[in-house]
């Protein structure tokens, strides 16, 4: 559970870092409890969007805005028609908090360090995107990863450690010398 909340905890506070102290144009910067603590409507954040900057990091890597109404790294995103991304942000809500609770029961009996670092990364990862969901209507991604002309879609730190749970879990299946559904 430690690493569920230390993940939780990362994912909202690099997203308050990048967009109020690097991305936003001026103004001032919230401390990161009152930052948390605010539920605005996505409506307010696309009037306001250019207030948002782009930030080169390095020759491939950037720091953008983008709202996600979508899921991991915007499939399935619409930001134009809002009535549609409230409906899809209420059903990505009740499916990933669904999911979740049952990778916790998973967890609890999980056998495999592996395994359990695997739940623990898409659990910790589901649960701070529904963070952002539940508070803006959409995910806040910001990392914009890019070579040659081509970019990858934009993501955050929670769709990550998603990624990286799925990897971990991949691999544990198929290093698992226990072949049964609890690892």
């Amino acid at each position: 559970m430690f690493v569920i909340c230390a993940i939780i905890f990362a994912d909202q506070y690099t997203k308050w870092l990048v967009l109020e102290t690097m991305l936003r144009a001026g103004g001032d910067t919230p401390a990161f409890q009152d930052w948390f603590m605010t539920r605005q409507p996505l409506e307010f954040f696309i009037d306001q969007r250019e207030v948002y900057q782009s930030r080169e990091i390095t020759g491939f890597l950037n720091f953008v805005m983008v709202w996600n109404t979508g899921i991991s790294f915007g499939l399935f995103s619409d930001n134009a028609d809002m009535e549609k991304s409230r409906m899809l942000a209420l059903v990505f809500i009740a499916l990933s908090l669904t999911v979740a609770l049952a990778l916790i029961v998973w967890l609890a009996v999980a056998r495999s360090r592996l395994l359990a670092a695997a739940l623990s990364l898409i659990v910790g990862g589901a649960i701070a995107n529904v963070i952002d969901r539940v508070r803006f209507g959409a995910v806040a991604d910001f990392v914009d990863v890019h070579a040659a002309g081509f970019h990858w879609p934009a993501f955050n730190l929670a769709d990550s450690c998603i990624a990286i749970g799925a990897l971990f879990l991949v691999i544990d299946t198929l290093t698992s010398k226990d072949k049964g559904i609890l690892g």
